[in-house]
């Protein structure tokens, strides 16, 4: 791999990891308010076997379209909104860079639904209720820093 390729590479991830960062939204254009409201019932959080949660699905469960899409050798990102605010989807090809992501998004606070190689970010737990119903994954915040 070239070092030009690495760099872009790299930035990608990095404005990756700063827009999930960011509140729910802050990097999405304006997406449109409804989209395809089909849910997509899945199990204790989990994908089925073989099978990896798309950003769509997520979307989808949601009751919006992704919007602004970016890819990554190592993730999918993209947001949308809803009557109950915006939404950041961000899916993984490995568990580990799951777990690297939400190490470093963490420190910039936030909510986030974590499945199996999925995150969404919202602006509360409440407006996630309905998605975890539907796809299941556990709900944890990150660690804000204040005063500095």
């Amino acid at each position: 791999m070239s070092p030009f390729h690495r760099r872009s590479r790299r930035l990608l991830t990095a404005l990756a990891v700063l827009c999930g960062a960011l509140p729910a939204g802050a990097c999405a254009a304006d997406p449109p308010a409804h989209g395809d409201a089909t849910a997509h019932a899945a199990h204790a959080g989990a994908a089925p076997a073989g099978k990896a949660t798309t950003v769509e699905e997520l979307a989808s469960a949601l009751g919006c379209t992704a919007e602004s899409v970016t890819e990554a050798d190592e993730l999918r990102q993209g947001a949308c909104s809803t009557g109950q605010g915006a939404y950041r989807l961000t899916t993984f090809t490995a568990e580990e860079g799951l777990r690297s992501w939400l190490a470093e998004t963490r420190t910039y606070g936030g909510v986030y639904l974590v499945g199996d190689r999925w995150v969404v970010t919202a602006p509360s737990a409440e407006a996630l209720t309905a998605l975890r119903e539907r796809m299941g994954g556990t709900v944890e915040t990150g660690t804000e820093h204040t005063g500095h």
